[in-house]
């Protein structure tokens, strides 16, 4: 680890815990049960929507919810709080009747990560009986109303011998004839069970299977930087410094699904920043080497298990900087070539980064995306945030209200450097904010 003493003790709590599950998982069967689409609450909300399965009276069958995993960490208790993107049922007028027996799929998100360590997660019965469920119609849940899978995500459950005429999204409460539900053989960041292990060993066995004309490194450095640029600014120096010691740079997303698995199976080392790529290691080799950058100081507790199902050899590297809390999955992220990066190099006995620090560039392109993300944020959400970025920073970070956060910390001294004089786009935002604070810091303290 190539951090400071705060991201020591998360990386010490998260090697504690015990990933992998040997409960028993069981198959139910429910005649005349009702899916029910997710209607949504709110990101804050705990349900953040209700949803998943009644059964015949009406009564919610809770084996058909959806459970996240919220690090919530306070002063009494550093543990981790459970919470639901799914549970619990609500009132509808009627239903669709349908004389079928299908199997409950759950919600399918699509975002890679959680389409990798939750979405699947009830397809195991797929594996062990192919032959069984190999014409069974598999009913999804979708936070939209519209959802049809295409791309990577059907290339991934056909890995795991499922047809796309057997997948099935419902869009309103929907009554079957039979519908089994079986448990989850994961929960993103919990726990994994044997089940969970042998449906990533199907899908590898099925990639690997394919023919594949792709060179494949030994070394990758697996990229955004074809992705989301206003999100991941200043990744592209990191990468830089991992081509200049020889690692190949791969963008996952150009790739099918089965050649991603091929190289990530024939690679000895690979390095990545933490995202839903960094999740795709659980197609790695077992025991290979890889590098993990941190973009932020929040960590995703998702790749921890990731990290475990392969048993891989992970270093991670704390290589950001963090002006104000945003969220782990939206940004902006600012990456910094700094001492942690510098340390790593020295260590591992690797050519040094060509530049120490923040490029002047990056660091306005960070703070005019960062201004769009915190105005498109609600209070709740900010304070939520606020939380969470409290406690689970360095001590001696001086708090006020939750809306200032950390404005008068870094922003009041760094905006007016950098915008003094040389950037009036940036003096403007920064005045209004000015502004903003003042009123609300007024009506904060009445």
């Amino acid at each position: 680890m190539f951090g400071d003493e705060c991201s020591s003790k998360i990386l010490d709590f998260a090697e504690q815990q015990e990933y992998f599950s040997d409960r028993k998982l069981e198959i139910r069967a429910y005649d005349d049960a009702t899916c029910l689409p997710p209607v949504f609450c709110g990101w804050e909300q705990n349900p953040v929507s209700f949803g998943g399965v009644v059964d015949s009276s009406l009564n919610y069958i809770a084996n058909s919810k959806s459970t996240g995993l919220f690090h919530n960490y306070t002063k009494q208790d550093n543990g981790v709080e459970y919470n639901s993107r799914m549970y619990g049922s609500y009132d509808f007028d009627n239903s669709i009747y349908c004389n079928e027996t299908v199997l409950y799929g759950g919600l399918f998100l699509q975002q890679w990560g959680f389409a990798l360590l939750e979405s699947v997660a009830r397809l195991w019965p797929i594996v062990q009986n192919p032959e069984k469920y190999k014409d069974i119609k598999i009913v999804f849940l979708s936070m939209f109303k519209e959802c049809n899978l295409s791309g990577s995500y059907l290339q991934l459950l056909k890995l795991i011998g499922i047809k796309e005429s057997q997948i099935m999204f419902i869009t309103k409460p929907t009554k079957f004839k039979s519908l089994i539900i079986p448990d989850v053989c994961t929960e993103g960041g919990i726990f994994y069970t044997k089940e969970y292990k042998l449906l990533i060993e199907r899908i590898i066995s099925s990639a690997m299977s394919k023919e594949s004309k792709i060179k494949t490194p030994k070394k990758i450095y697996l990229s955004r930087r074809n992705w989301l640029q206003d999100r991941d600014i200043g990744e592209d120096k990191i990468e830089k410094f991992f081509n200049k010691n020889g690692f190949v740079s791969i963008s996952p997303e150009q790739y099918s699904v089965s050649d991603q698995i091929n190289l990530l199976q024939n690679a000895e080392h690979i390095a990545c920043a933490v995202s839903s790529i960094s999740h795709s290691l659980i197609f790695a080799k077992e025991g290979i080497k890889v590098t993990i950058i941190n973009k932020i100081n929040v960590y995703n507790y998702l790749q921890f298990l990731a990290d475990d199902i392969q048993k891989l050899d992970v270093i991670y590297i704390d290589a950001y900087r963090t002006l104000f809390p945003i969220n782990l999955g939206v940004g902006p992220f600012l990456f910094d070539v700094n001492k942690n990066l510098l340390n790593y190099a020295k260590d591992n006995k690797m050519k040094m980064p060509d530049k120490l620090g923040l490029d002047r560039e990056d660091f306005c392109r960070y703070i005019e995306a960062l201004f769009d993300k915190v105005e498109d944020l609600s209070d709740e959400r900010l304070y939520l945030i606020h939380d969470l970025y409290k406690n689970n920073y360095k001590s001696g970070v001086c708090f006020y209200s939750k809306r200032e956060l950390m404005f008068k910390k870094y922003f009041h001294k760094i905006m007016w450097k950098l915008s003094f004089g040389k950037k009036k786009f940036h003096l403007e935002k920064y005045v209004k904010y000015k502004m903003e604070l003042k009123k609300i810091e007024e009506e904060y303290y009445q």
